[in-house]
């Protein structure tokens, strides 16, 4: 028998009940976001501005049904050749739902109907500009949310966030000639003033050697504004029995007197990868450093040279270039950086160097254990500066080497300067400064960013720092000069190559 005090507490309790449950789903706020997110010539989702709507209630759903949205802050309205509103998640790297809201001619305002069930909580959209393939990589695209309608209208607080999304050049997407993925950017400014990027075609997924995977180039003749077609580099086979013979982890330098251009990659025959190399020197054994060269500003590449007996030694597990770009330094020789795991499984870096224009190369020393991906650059005194992926996680090993890598002294900002993810970054002299590119953070690959330091490495000032994409990706990247006054940057998406070329804030 349920006493009378209990009783009136639950006759109470379902008489309040009904009343709660009745309150109907009503949009009560929206707010805006603009994280830095290029825009991409060929890319069919450029995130420019988010927005959140919050929906209250327990009954139903709110439907939103217009949206007041704007360009004012582009720099030229044609080169949006239409734009669209997506639904999607607070993260602009994640993949779109379908298109809610979508015109042609974008304007300084412009009112869209659209027609979408909201129900109670928190829903997130993007503003999306597809480009015209005339859209120029020096203007900006800007977007901005005036009003929401889903019964009541309601206005952001911030129509548009500061600063507006660079123009971009997206030179390979999944799909691009039936390869699903591409990944491990290099990039080198030729003698002719070509851009010559390279990168792996990764056919089949974006996974490492081994793999069906070959090395792709693509030129651009116009700064990076459009690109060629993609070319095939090197090709080392097609038998599935031997992994197809994966080739990839490109490199690429351009020697200034010849103008001849170099690109070393590691060949697997079967699975000879980074986990599958042992001991001993041959194809079957081991991963192969193999390198081609062009005579033609990259249209066409020699037959590969395997350099293996030349670099490795028979204990390793493994030898091979470290990817991106290699340098010609003021005395004419050529570096490209390298890695090696020794015989305890335990990779080091270290460089290769030709004296006689590529004829015959030479090995330098490890400069740290647990080191990996490296590039170089060579300092004003004539060193050679390496700096290394580390696989402590953290931050970035660098060191100098003033006999071609024959003995190392560990630079001054050593595990100081350059937080990374454990991941492959750029470096490049330009201009005297050394510029440094990779996903700022110490956990995750996103936040990719440019940097300048003027003191030779030693420091890396804040106000000479600039985000270029905030989002989340593969995080491979590699700098480039494009001209006298603006240097360009290939990087990976995720399954992509994307051009920036960077010169109004630097």
């Amino acid at each position: 028998m349920i006493c009378p005090v209990i009783r009136s507490f639950l006759l109470l309790f379902a008489a309040v009940l009904p009343l709660a449950a009745e309150s109907p789903a009503k949009m009560i706020a929206v707010e805006t976001v603009q994280p830095v997110c290029p825009v991409f010539i060929r890319e069919k989702f450029n995130p420019v501005l988010g927005f959140k709507i919050t929906v209250t209630g327990s009954e139903g759903d709110a439907v939103l049904s217009g949206l007041e949205i704007g360009f004012g802050g582009t720099t030229r309205m044609a080169d949006i050749a239409k734009f669209e509103v997506r639904p999607g998640t607070a993260n602009p790297a994640a993949a779109p739902g379908e298109v809610i809201a979508e015109g042609s001619r974008a304007a300084e305002r412009i009112s869209l109907k659209a027609k979408h069930r909201m129900a109670p909580g928190e829903h997130w959209f993007w503003i999306s500009a597809v480009l015209t393939e005339e859209a120029s990589l020096d203007h900006r695209i800007d977007a901005g949310l005036f009003s929401a309608t889903a019964g009541d209208k309601l206005e952001p607080q911030v129509v548009s966030p500061p600063g507006a999304q660079r123009i971009g050049y997206a030179v390979r997407l999944p799909g691009d000639d039936r390869s699903k993925s591409y990944r491990i950017p290099g990039l080198v400014r030729s003698k002719a003033g070509t851009l010559v990027a390279v990168y792996d075609i990764r056919y089949d997924h974006s996974g490492d050697l081994p793999a069906n995977i070959d090395v792709g180039v693509s030129r651009s003749t116009d700064r990076g504004q459009s690109w060629e077609p993609m070319r095939v580099a090197i090709d080392m086979g097609d038998d599935p029995k031997h992994g197809h013979d994966g080739v990839g982890d490109p490199a690429i330098l351009c020697d200034p007197k010849t103008g001849r251009l170099w690109l070393a990659a590691l060949w697997s025959h079967g699975n000879r990868g980074w986990n599958g190399s042992g001991p001993g020197m041959t194809p079957e054994e081991t991963g192969q450093l193999v390198l081609a060269h062009s005579d033609d500003d990259g249209k066409s590449w020699s037959k590969p040279v395997n350099l293996t007996a030349q670099m490795k030694d028979p204990a390793w597990r493994l030898f091979f270039n470290g990817p991106g770009a290699g340098i010609a330094m003021k005395d004419g020789t050529l570096v490209f950086a390298a890695q090696y795991r020794a015989a305890d499984g335990k990779p080091w870096s270290t460089l290769i160097s030709s004296k006689d224009g590529g004829s015959s190369w030479q090995v330098g020393s490890g400069v740290k254990s647990d080191t990996t991906e490296a590039q170089v650059a060579e300092l004003a005194d004539g060193g050679v500066m390496i700096n290394c992926r580390d696989n402590r996680g953290g931050s970035r090993t660098v060191a100098v080497t003033r006999d071609l890598g024959k003995t190392w002294e560990l630079h001054a900002s050593d595990r100081k300067a350059l937080r990374e993810p454990v991941c492959m970054a750029s470096l490049l002299e330009w201009k005297g400064a050394l510029w440094f590119s990779n996903p700022d953070t110490s956990k995750g690959r996103e936040m990719m960013t440019l940097k300048r330091s003027d003191d030779q490495g030693l420091s890396w000032p804040v106000e000479k720092q600039w985000l270029y994409d905030s989002r989340a990706g593969f995080g491979y990247s590699c700098l480039a000069p494009v001209d006298e006054e603006k240097v360009g940057v290939i990087y990976e998406g995720k399954g992509t190559m994307y051009f920036l070329r960077l010169g109004d804030e630097i």
